[in-house]
């Protein structure tokens, strides 16, 4: 007697039995959405793959076929959200370049609601927990150096500089450090469970943009 496929996995396959290639692309993602949640939930010890099996609606040999072990499926997952731009949620459009303290307001007023979103959160703390485990990924996670947003930063910064409004001589190590300075302390304060009002937050994220600007020397 054979077995029906896992629910979700569809029975549309090539010759041969295999999963075609949109097949595929939909159960690796629903692996790592569903072992991202139990992650968040329950933390990596409390996290099976079991259990990501049954979120996922595949069967343990699909998942393993993918996934050698839990720790596997750990690394696949935090390397892939944090490279996400629409999770916790989606990024809003770039503001325009021409308006540079507006523009760095609401830079710094979008990365600080992604930073401290709950699931954001959430993500850091486990991560701080495996920093021991798996440094690269908590570099990653905490240290968002990388994402697009330090880009968007360093285009805006020489853009004003071209102009003569400010003097950025170095626009990624400033992007980052003005990042750092908008967003990185009250991160760490929520991985503590320690979060301000909004009203003083965006007190602090005004007060960071105009110290940032001062040091730039802006017209």
């Amino acid at each position: 007697m054979t077995s029906s496929p896992a629910p979700g996995e569809g029975t549309k396959r090539n010759k041969g039995g295999r999963p075609t290639a949109e097949q595929a692309s939909d159960l690796d993602r629903r692996i790592r959405e569903s072992a991202l949640e139990l992650f968040l939930k329950h933390g990596y010890e409390g996290t099976s793959m079991n259990g990501i099996a049954a979120a996922a609606r595949t069967t343990k040999p699909s998942l393993y076929a993918r996934f050698p072990t839990k720790e596997a499926v750990f690394r696949s997952v935090m390397g892939w959200v944090v490279q996400r731009t629409d999770w916790p949620f989606p990024e809003p459009p770039e503001p325009p370049l021409d308006d540079l303290e507006g523009a760095l307001t609401e830079i710094a007023t979008t990365a600080l609601r992604r930073a401290l979103d709950p699931s954001m959160v959430r993500l850091e703390q486990v991560a701080i927990a495996h920093a021991s485990s798996y440094p690269e990924i908590a570099r990653r996670t905490y240290g968002r150096g990388a994402w697009p947003r330090t880009k968007l930063v360093a285009d805006l910064l020489r853009h004003h500089a071209g102009n003569g409004d400010i003097v950025a001589d170095d626009p990624e190590m400033l992007a980052e450090l003005f990042l750092g300075m908008a967003t990185s302390a009250p991160a760490r304060l929520a991985s503590f469970g320690i979060v301000r009002d909004p009203a003083e937050v965006d007190k602090r994220t005004r007060a960071a943009v105009k110290l940032f600007l001062h040091g730039l020397g802006a017209t």
